[in-house]
Parts: structure tokens; sequence; C-alpha cells
């Protein structure tokens, strides 16, 4: 399946649907394991969304979109 849309378009509509589930959560986290590549890749799109409010990860960063934490890290395999 071709992948389209901008990731982070993406991760609004993931953020509203868990937002909007017929559960009553006390928090939502979502983790993302990515390979180095796609982690600097996600990583530098939601950089220039954020601009400079962001400190250069290591291994893992968080950005909330809604009431949803979207972890990112990268994978050890």
């Amino acid at each position: 399946m071709e992948k389209k849309g901008e990731v982070l378009n993406q991760l609004a509509i993931i953020s509203d649907l868990l937002e909007n589930a017929n559960v009553n959560s006390l928090s939502s986290t979502v983790i993302i394991e990515l390979n180095n590549q796609e982690f600097e890749n996600v990583y530098l799109t939601i950089q220039k969304k954020y601009g400079s409010k962001m400190e250069r990860p290591k291994d893992k960063f968080t950005i909330t979109i809604g009431m949803v934490d979207f972890v990112f890290s990268k994978s050890n395999v």
C-alpha cells in the first residue's frame, strides 16, 4: 500500500480517533519505533513544523497532539 499524506496530519487523525474512542482512559501514548534513517526523517519533518522549540534527540523524542503523546524511538535492531 502506498503511503500518502503528511505525517503530522496523519498523527492528528490518529489523535482524534483515540480521543473519541469509547473508553475512559487516563492518558493515551503511542510508541513508534523507527530505523535510524526514518527517525531522522520524522524528526526533521516535525522540527520544520515546530521550529527551534525542539532539542536534537539522541534516541527518542515525544510530541503531543491534542491529548495524545507520540513517542518516536530508534529501533535497537
